[in-house]
């Protein structure tokens, strides 16, 4: 099982590139070195010899969002997505916050599925939000 490393400014980068692999409109290095300076975020990269995947969140008084998680194709569909959101969960009710929120594509159906399988419920829609059209879905879940 790989190590999970908490995220500094020093990756930003790096997961600049991963998110660019697994996203339609991913975030550049800037955009990624402006969230991990603000205030109450955090996150986990996983690697061993090779970075895998990361999740970020983001604290603000008594809740939390999940702003990015993502597993590079070569590691999908072996726990690892799953393990860096309880890894960012678990954090969060540490910090004592008591609901989680995130986004979701639509289209992204094997993301909806994990978050439901851990408690996540739509809680709202963004119409159209991505430029492919496809909906956000917001999702939320009681720590």
């Amino acid at each position: 099982m790989s190590e999970l490393l908490p995220l500094s400014l020093v990756h930003a980068g790096l997961i600049a590139g991963m998110h660019h692999v697994c996203f339609a409109e991913p975030w550049n290095e800037k955009a990624m070195a402006e969230l991990l300076a603000m205030p109450g975020v955090y996150g986990w990269l996983s690697a061993d010899e090779q970075p895998e995947g990361f999740v970020m969140a983001r604290v603000a008084a008594d809740e939390a969002e999940i702003l990015t998680l993502l597993v590079l194709p070569p590691y999908r569909r072996t726990g690892l997505a799953r393990r860096l959101l309880e890894a960012a969960l678990d954090n969060a009710k540490m910090q004592g916050v008591e609901k989680m929120y995130l986004e979701v594509a639509s289209s992204n159906e094997a993301a909806q599925q994990l978050y439901t399988k851990v408690g996540f419920t739509l809680v709202g829609r963004r119409t159209a939000y991505y430029a492919s059209g496809a909906d956000a879905l917001l999702l939320a879940r009681p720590l």
